[in-house]
């Protein structure tokens, strides 16, 4: 049984779920509920058995440092978003993450879609009475190159959730581990140019 299980019990019927990878963007985490695969990666998802869309979602800062790794074969064999398990004592280095309202048998079913690395629990608090959780991998993995397509994913949703300009987006991303040595500033800013705010 999961720290969120434990908790809810019979008596809480929905959840916030936390994003802070590919899932900061709506349409990527909407593949998540309800199925399908995203237009520019990852892998083709089953969705949940509840369709319903969320019925919020939020900006987050998360206590936890950012960090890609992995080789994610929905995504080109690139690395993927984790944040260390470890809580992060310095603000500045906390993670941008998107908390999504859903029920808690659809978070019980992303977290199964989500895979086994994403095998750690986190629990973030409480808002408006409802438990904050987000996953991550239990032990740290070995920093991995994240793909275009991916980065261009979580731009994406960056420019979603906040009001950030370009030159804020790339200062939170260049020294990421698996971003770091792996890109330059000046490819990180091409790369955030090209998205298009929705």
């Amino acid at each position: 049984m999961t720290t969120a299980a434990k908790k809810i019990g019979s008596e809480q019927t929905y959840v916030w779920y936390v994003g802070y990878g590919s899932n900061l963007c709506k349409e990527r985490f909407l593949c998540y509920i309800f199925g399908g695969k995203f237009k520019w990666g990852g892998t083709c998802l089953r969705g949940c058995t509840d369709k319903s869309p969320p019925v919020a979602d939020k900006p987050i800062r998360i206590p936890y440092r950012l960090y890609f790794a992995g080789r994610s074969n929905g995504w080109g064999g690139s690395g993927v978003a984790f944040i260390y398990p470890k809580y992060e004592p310095d603000e500045s280095k906390w993670t941008l993450g998107r908390m999504w309202k859903i029920t808690c048998k659809q978070y019980e079913e992303v977290k199964r879609q989500e895979g086994r690395r994403y095998n750690h629990e986190i629990c973030l608090g409480e808002k408006e009475g409802l438990l904050v959780l987000t996953i991550t991998s239990k032990n740290p993995l070995t920093p991995n190159k994240p793909s275009v397509k991916y980065l261009k994913t979580m731009i994406l949703g960056l420019r979603e959730t906040y009001s950030m300009t370009d030159e804020d987006i790339v200062k939170y991303l260049e020294d990421k581990k698996g971003i770091r040595h792996n890109y330059t500033k000046e490819q990180l800013k091409e790369i955030v140019e090209c998205v298009c705010s929705r």
